[in-house]
């Protein structure tokens, strides 16, 4: 096999090759479209705009694919490097700052060239752990994959002022051109390295792409295939692999959600054939604002049954022309509303004089509204989803009515979407990510076309933007973490000399020793005793100084020092007080008043003195001084906090086991504003909580018991997030408000 290095520039020149013509291509590409909306612009405003573009474009694509060239060069070096510095396994990042579209862009462009040659992906993976040498080395950040080529570009693009649409345009079509290539650039990738040895009997595992939507599609034939091969009367008892229990599992629970649904329908029956009940029922049982309309019985001028109900199109058409005209909020009293407007508008376009919507047209519009009902009472939900949660809409309502699975099946497509929405708004409540997820449900919404594709499409962009979103946050918090960790064991380490020191100098007499011994043995022996610990030579010889001078400032001790104990430890003080980085004025002051206390001492050694030595002002003593007791001072109101009761002493511990990434609402003033903050550390040793925002900025830190007293005065809130789904145990609290309804 011949060297890696060598092998790696024949790959590169292969790679650049593939990768330049396809940049070239849509540089070309982009450049034919900023012409045509330049020529077809509505005002001259646009048309010079498209033209600046398309002229910026035009004169720096020479650079642009120098600056791909260059980081493509680069890239083997820069992925060894990290693999082999990190515990951890290392994935190709964007860049930190990149815009939102850009990024979701490249994201896309990630997905899609990892479809278009994921069989050849596959076996260029495997060569290049065997190149590498290295098992952290997959699909995500390895050189030539598409993560690779997202990360180039995104490099690339920083450099470049271009406008954000152009960037984005550019990106599209680079993800055009190479999913028709890619696939036989890895394949000649793949061909090269057979040639050097490199595994070249590997055969490819003939399965589709991991993503959602296939996990979507084995699920429910796992399930068939289970119900087929099983006896009716004989259990099975073949030990079961995590993935199989997992999925044994998805189908009990599936089926636990299939009978809710059949139950709560079952309800809803059973309360419209009731009329008027049902709704005076529920007015008692929740609030005016949260009520649901009955559903209107049948007209009375109605003839001949089902003869005259809606058919599936009639009532998909009249959905999206009352969509298209006004819109259709998400909430109870709105999807009400909706069924006489539904009916109005069949009526009109088909001339069926008494329309009257399906059974199951009904219960799903009834029930639909419920859980936005939920939703709407949910004070854990970020209110600003709703615009989101309006945009799906008319797509979760035509769902629900065509498809059954949507209530009982977790996995199905657009239930995901929907969880996902009701997630994000817990996790990043109060933040512009609440908003900036409504593109995802725009776009959802336009690419409905009945099927689930739509909604697996928005499923995974808004997973990848909520990826890159949390691991920036994951970062942000990690710095903060790192340095409170880092500040607890200064402050534990000084505490510990604090108490060395409180004991030697307990005896002196003379204020000036106590602060020079306080301010520069201090410091002295607690960076001795982070850099070399307790049993270190430094650290007995800054202990020997600390103690002569305390003795020097004591009266009976100080005759029982010698001359030379004096002049070392005045020689050591110097040496430290130099080392610390102290004036030379302040060292030459410090030295002039060691010698005022030797005179006053001797002089006292004959006739005590009451009148303490004249000393001068060391101001960096002084200074330290001064600070120093103003933060005992502070830590003196913290430690008088009265003592906790039995429930505060139940939330410390509480605090201490709860998981980190844990949620906390803090009440922000009397109005009731609700900050939202993450747990991201507790001390046992200092009894400090550390918090930050959502984005893993503002670090906020409060003392341990401060924060179970204010748990305890409700002023802070942990956020308990439902297990298993949102839309589960939304179903289950409507289940059972239906329950004591029909009772």
């Amino acid at each position: 096999m011949m060297n890696r290095d060598q092998l790696l520039q024949e790959l590169i020149v292969i790679f650049d090759k593939g990768l330049q013509n396809g940049l070239a291509e849509a540089v070309k590409l982009t450049l034919g479209k900023l012409f045509h909306l330049a020529q077809n612009a509505d005002s001259n405003q646009k048309e010079q705009v498209f033209f600046n573009q398309y002229r910026e474009l035009k004169e720096q694509e020479k650079r642009l694919r120098q600056e791909v060239r260059e980081q493509t060069k680069r890239m083997p070096d820069f992925i060894s490097s990290e693999v082999n510095k990190s515990d951890k396994k290392m994935s190709l990042a964007l860049v930190e700052d990149e815009e939102l579209s850009i990024s979701l862009s490249l994201t896309q462009l990630d997905s899609t060239l990892e479809i278009a040659g994921h069989t050849e992906l596959y076996l260029l993976e495997k060569r290049m752990n065997v190149l590498f040498g290295d098992e952290r080395i997959d699909k995500t950040n390895m050189p030539f994959s598409p993560a690779a080529i997202v990360w180039l570009m995104s490099h690339a693009l920083k450099s470049m002022n271009w406008s954000e649409s152009v960037k984005t345009k550019l990106i599209e079509a680079l993800q055009k051109s190479l999913h028709r290539s890619i696939s036989e650039l890895y394949h000649q990738l793949n061909e090269r390295l057979i040639a050097s040895g490199i595994l070249p009997n590997l055969q490819p595992e003939y399965k589709a792409p991991q993503s959602r939507q296939s996990e979507i599609e084995k699920k429910p034939e796992k399930a068939t295939q289970s119900e087929q091969d099983k006896p009716d009367d004989e259990p099975v008892e073949t030990p079961t692999t995590p993935k199989q229990d997992q999925t044994n599992k998805g189908m009990a629970s599936s089926g636990d959600e299939q009978q809710l649904i059949n139950s709560i329908f079952k309800l809803l029956s059973k309360q419209q054939s009731q009329g008027q009940s049902y709704q005076s029922n529920y007015e008692t049982d929740v609030p005016r604002s949260n009520r649901l309309s009955q559903a209107s019985p049948p007209n009375d001028g109605q003839v001949g049954g089902r003869q005259h109900e809606v058919s599936g199109n009639d009532f998909d058409q009249a959905l999206s022309q009352i969509e298209q005209d006004a819109g259709i909020l998400a909430n109870s009293r709105n999807l009400s509303d909706l069924k006489s407007l539904l009916t109005d508008r069949v009526r009109n376009n088909t001339g069926n004089y008494y329309p009257e919507l399906s059974e199951r047209q009904h219960k799903t519009i009834d029930l639909m509204g419920m859980i936005y009902d939920e939703i709407h009472e949910d004070n854990r939900i970020d209110k600003d989803i709703r615009s989101s949660l309006n945009a799906i809409n008319v797509p979760l309502i035509k769902t629900a009515v065509k498809d059954d699975t949507f209530f009982s099946d977790q996995d199905h497509p657009a239930r995901q979407f929907m969880e996902l929405l009701l997630q994000t708004s817990q996790r990043w409540y109060g933040t512009d990510v609440i908003k900036q997820v409504h593109q995802f449900s725009d776009h959802a919404a336009k690419d409905f076309d009945g099927s689930r594709e739509g909604f697996v499409k928005a499923l995974n962009s808004l997973s990848e933007f909520l990826s890159v979103t949390e691991n920036r946050a994951i970062k942000a918090e990690q710095k903060w973490v790192s340095a409170a960790q880092g500040k607890e064991k200064m402050q534990l380490t000084k505490e510990k000399v604090n108490q060395e020191l409180d004991a030697i100098l307990k005896d002196c007499e003379v204020k000036f020793v106590r602060d020079v011994v306080k301010q520069v043995s201090m410091d002295a022996l607690t960076l001795t005793m982070l850099r070399e610990g307790q049993d270190s030579e430094q650290w007995q010889a800054n202990i020997n100084t600390a103690k002569v001078l305390s003795q020097i400032g004591n009266r009976k001790k100080f005759k029982q020092l010698t001359g030379p104990q004096k002049l070392a430890a005045m020689r050591h003080l110097d040496e430290t007080m130099d080392e610390l980085g102290f004036s030379k004025r302040d060292r030459m002051t410090t030295k002039d008043n060691l010698h005022a206390c030797f005179m006053w001492q001797e002089a006292n050694q004959d006739q005590e003195q009451t009148e303490p030595p004249k000393l001068k002002k060391v101001q960096s003593v002084d200074k330290a001084s001064k600070e120093h007791k103003q933060e005992s001072d502070s830590d003196k109101k913290i430690e008088e906090i009265r003592s906790l009761n039995d429930r505060e002493k139940q939330l410390v511990d509480h605090i201490i086991h709860v998981p980190y990434g844990t949620l906390f609402d803090f009440k922000a003033n009397q109005s009731g504003d609700i900050v939202r903050r993450k747990l991201s550390w507790v001390s046992t040793l200092s009894e400090r909580v550390l918090l930050v925002d959502l984005a893993g900025r503002h670090p906020h830190k409060m003392g341990l018991a401060r924060m179970a007293i204010d748990m305890s005065r409700n002023n802070i809130i942990q956020v308990e997030l439902d297990s298993g789904g949102y839309i589960k145990k939304a179903l289950g609290r409507i289940m059972n408000r239906l329950k004591k309804m029909a009772a």
